[in-house]
Parts: C-alpha cells; sequence; structure tokens
C-alpha cells in the first residue's frame, strides 16, 4: 500500500546543463550550487506512459518500464502533482506496489483509465512484450492509499494497446481500447461493458478510426485515450521517427461520443474530427479529463519522450466546449 506524500525524488531523466562561471542551478533540491565546468542533471518526469486523474491536482502516471533485469526496479505506477511554484515545478512519487499473479511486476504498462467516481482505476499492460504480458490491473484509492485488488488476462488477443479508457453510459460502465497501429492508415476502437466485482469485460464491438493526422510512416492512429462524463472521446495521435532522440509530434482530437443505443448498451458515435491541440517536438501517450465540479473542464497531456523523459501540460479550454 502506498500513502501519497510530494515526493523530493524528482531527478531521473538524463538532461545536462554545463556552466561558464559559477552559476546556481535547480536541481533536485532546487538550491544546488554548481561550480563551472560542472554538469548538473535537470529535474525530469519520467515517462508518462498511461495517465489518468485522481483529485485536485493528483494525478496516477504509470511507466512502461520492461520486466528485464536492467529495468525491473524501475517505476511503475507514481503519483504526480502539479506545481504550486515557478520553482518547485512537478513533484512525483514512484510507489512500490504489489502486482498479484506469478509474473509480477508489470512489464510494458502503457495505459491508466479513472473510472468514474476517481476511487479505482484500470491499468493496462499492451501486450507488446510477449503472451506473459498481458494482464489488465484493477486498483482502489482510498484515504491517500493506492493498491492494486485485483487482474485479469486480456480476453482478447492484443498486439500493442496504448490507449484505454472508462466511461459511464447510463448506469452502465464501458471499458473502450484502441491498438496504436504503428504506421498504418486506420485502428479498431473496441468496447465492452466492464463489471468490477468480479473484474470482467463483455464482449467487444468495434468501429474503424481513420487516421487523419499524422499519418504514413512511423504515425499511430491512438496512443491515448479518455472520456468525459458527456461521454466525449477524446484521442492522441502521434509520430514517431523510430529514434530515442526524436524527433516527435503529436495532434489531440475529439472524434466522437459514446451514447446508449435502443436497449440502453454502450455504442460509439463518431463525428467529425475537431483538433484541440497540435503538439510539435513532443511524443504525448497520455491524456486525462479533469472534471472538478461545477461544470468545469480540463484535459491535461504527458508525454514519454524517451531520453528526454516526460512532461505534464495543460491544454487551452477554448476549444474543449
Amino acid at each position: 500500500m502506498n500513502s501519497y506524500k510530494r515526493s523530493e525524488n524528482r531527478c531521473p531523466g538524463p538532461l545536462y546543463a554545463i556552466g561558464f562561471a559559477r552559476v546556481i542551478v535547480l536541481s533536485c533540491f532546487l538550491a544546488a550550487a554548481v561550480d563551472a565546468q560542472e554538469m548538473a542533471r535537470a529535474a525530469t518526469l519520467p515517462d508518462l506512459s498511461g495517465m489518468a486523474w485522481v483529485e485536485g491536482d493528483l494525478f496516477l502516471g504509470v511507466h512502461d518500464a520492461k520486466r528485464n533485469p536492467e529495468k525491473y526496479n524501475w517505476p511503475r505506477v507514481s503519483y504526480v502533482h502539479l506545481p504550486k511554484s515557478e520553482l518547485q515545478g512537478v513533484t512525483w512519487q514512484a510507489l512500490d506496489l504489489k502486482f498479484p499473479g506469478p509474473e509480477g511486476r508489470s512489464s510494458d504498462m502503457e495505459s491508466a483509465s479513472r473510472i468514474p467516481g476517481g476511487e479505482a482505476f484500470l491499468f493496462a499492460e499492451s501486450g507488446q512484450e510477449g503472451e506473459d504480458d498481458r494482464r489488465i490491473f484493477y486498483a482502489v484509492y482510498s484515504n491517500g492509499i493506492l493498491q492494486i485488488e485485483s487482474h485479469i488476462a486480456w480476453p482478447v488477443r492484443i498486439k500493442n494497446v496504448e490507449a484505454t479508457a472508462v466511461c459511464r453510459v447510463g448506469n452502465r460502465l464501458a471499458f473502450l481500447y484502441a491498438e496504436r497501429a504503428d504506421s498504418l492508415p486506420s485502428t479498431q476502437l473496441r468496447w465492452a461493458a466492464l463489471s468490477l466485482k468480479p473484474l470482467t469485460i463483455g464482449e467487444f464491438r468495434e468501429i474503424t478510426y481513420e487516421a487523419v493526422d499524422p499519418a504514413g510512416k512511423g504515425a499511430r492512429p491512438i496512443v491515448a485515450l479518455d472520456v468525459d462524463s458527456e461521454g466525449f472521446i477524446y484521442i492522441v495521435s502521434a509520430y514517431d521517427s523510430g529514434s530515442d532522440d526524436g524527433p516527435y509530434r503529436s495532434v489531440v482530437w475529439r472524434i466522437g461520443k459514446m451514447i446508449a443505443d435502443k436497449d440502453g448498451n454502450p455504442q460509439i458515435r463518431l463525428g467529425e474530427h475537431k483538433r484541440l491541440a497540435n503538439i510539435d517536438g513532443l511524443k504525448v501517450e497520455s491524456i486525462a479529463v479533469c472534471e472538478p465540479g461545477a461544470g468545469g473542464k480540463q484535459i491535461y497531456v504527458g508525454t514519454d519522450d524517451e531520453h528526454y523523459g516526460g512532461i505534464i501540460r495543460l491544454l487551452p479550454d477554448l476549444h474543449c466546449n
């Protein structure tokens, strides 16, 4: 079990700065004096391969560390707290969660989904690393503590899933996902009924999503996904050059809406694409809709910029209504 607190360990990233005179550098502890020619590591978030809003300015970030000797002890899930001041910046705290099942720690976990209400979440492995890495975890957050309560194997064959979401349609929960479909012109957006106790996913339905921008070699039609309380569906499409140094490019879209069919079952109705943001130079892999109440809505995105680490940013709200 892990309780939330502000982390002082915020420096895993490989970004450096060199001074030619005696300067003051904002380091992990924000006040370290650095002599000329001395290297100082910049404060950097780990990759945000998936992200979900918890409450207030607290988010859960998931990381795509593989289950191999080099990366076995890398963080899998973290609390991420938005900055309070210019000097403080974003704070994060890696969580030492206990993953159930004989496989142990997660491998290539690429998505986090907030279950409406903010007290439970789903984390999903992408399936990229082999048959053993195809699990979906159910986690509960209560009184500042997060713990994984159960898990299931993916109920269908998957290849490389980086986008999942959970939404409510009427009195029913729906689970959505899409393959990232690297370099392909389209992907299948699929959804099914979700039950939590026990954790079960029903039979999937699907609709084809045609990529708009980016497109072509290196483009990934859907790498992040979320649904707001009105049912509007938000996705991220991204371009990855194949190099851990970039370049990258991402576009945030609103593509349609979750509705109920005549029998009350969840159904996706794709609509006209609405471009919410162009994000050049960054590889966005997570999106989280925040709805703190009183009709407010904010959309945050997180990046997995490989060698550059990750960032979290708020999108302008004039396009979100």
